[in-house]
């Protein structure tokens, strides 16, 4: 006869995980971390610095697991964060926006060089370009990773962006040791946030990872297009009704100077066409009654131009072929 076997449970992991369900209760968000690699004192620093907001608990995986089971009764797809607990981790959680949280915690971050065994936090890749290395072996230690390399001006030069290992992958001793020769610092000492979960939703790391400038940019290029497009269809809104009533503004005037209607808004334009006609008109009056400082746009020949054109429409009667009416066509070839 066979006896049911009970695993103990110690006082210790009963307590963490009592400690993780009240925390569940207490905070909107639940958030796996990363603190593979991490010192202890920057540790604690970041853990003091989100102290007013959230708190963070490093705990065993399978209290982790356990405690997320009895959860998913109650909060749909919590299970999804269990797919992230690779390495060591363990639990931030907090009320603030998921976003707010990340964007936190990435600015805490510092690069660090990579070691043999590291899990790489994304992808490595190996940019083109220019290295301080002179021609040798290392060209064939970077083809060993797939690094097409060259020689150029007598230095190493890389000849494309080359990546050498996947996010989550190992990073083996040798690709360390040529990283850290490139000068890459591929590893992020600090907390590393996997996903937070928040009202059945999972934000992974790639999502929460905004770029807010690019994002910024595009909102104002859209808003732009909105406003054009608006414009174009002649909708009327808040923002773009200044622009209609400006457009309005000049129709009315040209109309108004057009026609002729004076009015408060057209009298100076209408005085400044009157004095333009008034001019014109003035230009042609002869000159003894012009007013004094305008210029006939039309000048009067004097006697010497009279003299000159008619001598000139002698010179050109002169200079007129004679053609001999007997010749008939021939004189013209």
């Amino acid at each position: 006869m066979t006896s049911k076997y009970n695993p103990k449970i110690s006082p210790k992991n009963k307590f963490y995980a009592q400690k993780v369900r009240d925390l569940t209760e207490k905070y909107n968000c639940i958030g796996i971390i990363d603190v593979e690699s991490l010192p202890a004192p920057q540790f604690q620093k970041i853990r003091a610095s989100i102290s007013k907001t959230g708190e963070v608990l490093i705990v065993k995986k399978n209290i982790i697991s356990l405690v997320l089971d009895e959860l998913n009764k109650k909060k749909v797809n919590i299970l999804g964060l269990k797919e992230k607990m690779m390495g060591v981790v363990g639990l931030i959680f907090t009320n603030d926006n998921p976003f707010t949280l990340y964007k936190f915690i990435k600015k805490n971050k510092s690069s660090a060089p990579a070691k043999a065994g590291s899990i790489a936090p994304k992808d490595i890749i190996v940019p083109a370009g220019p290295t301080n290395f002179a021609p040798g072996p290392i060209i064939g230690e970077l083809g060993a990773f797939k690094i097409k390399a060259g020689i150029s001006a007598g230095k190493v030069e890389i000849k494309e962006d080359s990546l050498v290992v996947k996010e989550g992958e190992p990073i083996s001793g040798a690709l360390a040791g040529i990283l850290s020769r490139l000068g890459i610092e591929p590893m992020e000492v600090g907390l590393n946030i996997k996903a937070i979960y928040e009202g059945g939703t999972i934000y992974d790391r790639k999502i929460l990872d905004v770029d807010e400038e690019a994002i910024l940019n595009d909102l104002k290029s859209e808003a732009l297009n909105a406003f054009k497009l608006s414009i174009g269809l002649k909708y009327f809104t808040k923002e773009n009704i200044s622009n209609f009533l400006g457009e309005a503004s000049r129709d009315s005037l040209g109309l108004g100077v057009g026609i002729t209607y004076p009015a408060v808004e057209t009298i100076k334009n209408l005085c400044m066409k009157a004095n333009a006609h008034a001019s014109g008109v003035a230009q042609n009056l002869p000159e003894d009654i012009r007013p004094a400082g305008l210029v006939s746009s039309n000048p009067v020949p004097t006697s010497n131009n009279v003299g000159n054109e008619e001598s000139k429409k002698t010179e050109e009667k002169k200079e007129e072929p004679k053609v001999d009416a007997s010749a008939g066509l021939g004189s013209l070839f």
